[in-house]
């Protein structure tokens, strides 16, 4: 389950810290990983990031970058305290999508059907369908 965190805790900002990690012993090189978490200080974003490696790896970060979240939400101009709304459309209904294939059928028979008899049998046609 994820923790919520507040934007203040214990008087210390909420951070995003970005770090490159390399496995292994420092002299040799490995591919590179990149993590991004959201932590209070530097100790708690390296706890974050351990989270995602056994503990028996050895690994070595690097801090990229830190950026209090205040400032991200400020430049976007989010407010903080405005909900989130989901909304939910109703599934097309059976009859909406008959209807809407019988018009698509009578509108490509009036574009793309040259023949005048073949337009008028697919007319024909068509009225027969029960909706």
């Amino acid at each position: 389950m994820l923790e919520k965190f507040d934007i203040k805790k214990n008087n210390e900002e909420l951070r995003i810290y970005m770090f490159t990690i390399h496995g292994g012993p420092v002299q040799i090189e490995f591919p590179e990983d990149f993590k991004a978490v959201l932590a209070y200080n530097d100790q708690g974003a390296i706890d974050q990031v351990r989270k995602d490696y056994p503990s028996n790896t050895v690994i070595h970060l690097k801090k990229r970058a830190q950026v209090e979240v205040n400032k991200i939400l400020s430049a976007i101009n989010l407010p903080l305290s405005k909900p989130v709304e989901i909304v939910s459309l109703p599934a097309p209904t059976k009859e909406k999508s008959v209807k809407d294939f019988i018009y698509g059928i009578l509108l490509i028979s009036d574009k793309y059907v040259e023949n005048k008899r073949d337009q008028a049998s697919l007319k024909r046609i068509i009225s027969k369908i029960n909706v």
